[in-house]
């Protein structure tokens, strides 16, 4: 195994590896999957990014994320900045974020995931806001319709939520 380093930027680097070429991130990345819940207590919508797959050229629904700065405090702190660049409103109750795990890739760092029940904050909905949902494609997607995803990334987090409301109703 021959690993070179082809390309250095100040948030990635491009390394070979057997003829093969990665992107490795300097920067953790958090993603966030906003939900609410329907009055009967299920999963009733997701937020979601929609976005243009290059190599298919058709839209798919992906996760909203972002890097952690200087200024996040802690991953959580990162990923309500996150959601609030893209809703407008901080969620500052602990109880409604849940860690939903980390995916380790080629980079040390890894990908951390958080979900959080945005089902009672007020959405600010400002003009700023809207036109950054509108540039974002930000939109909430029927729970049923995340299955039309191509993003594993996306799925895989989804489905640890969905796991989560599942046991819970076992519990009841």
């Amino acid at each position: 195994m021959s690993k070179k380093i082809e390309l250095r930027g100040p948030y990635e680097d491009v390394i070979s590896l057997d003829n093969h070429f990665y992107i490795i991130h300097k920067l953790n990345k958090i993603c966030v999957l906003p939900y609410t819940i329907s009055a009967k207590g299920l999963l009733d919508k997701i937020g979601v990014i929609k976005t243009l797959d290059n190599l298919t050229e058709k839209e798919m629904f992906k996760l909203i994320d972002g890097t952690i700065n200087q200024d996040d405090q802690t991953n959580l702190v990162c990923a309500n900045r996150i959601l609030y660049e893209i809703i407008g409103s901080n969620v500052t109750k602990a109880n409604n974020w849940m860690y939903l795990g980390k995916l380790d890739n080629l980079t040390d760092s890894g990908i951390i995931i958080y979900c959080v029940d945005i089902t009672d904050v007020d959405i600010n909905d400002s003009k700023d806001v809207e036109e950054i949902k509108k540039a974002m494609k930000f939109q909430m997607l029927d729970a049923n319709k995340v299955v039309s995803s191509d993003d594993a990334l996306f799925l895989a987090a989804y489905m640890r939520l969905f796991n989560f409301f599942f046991v819970s109703s076992l519990k009841k």
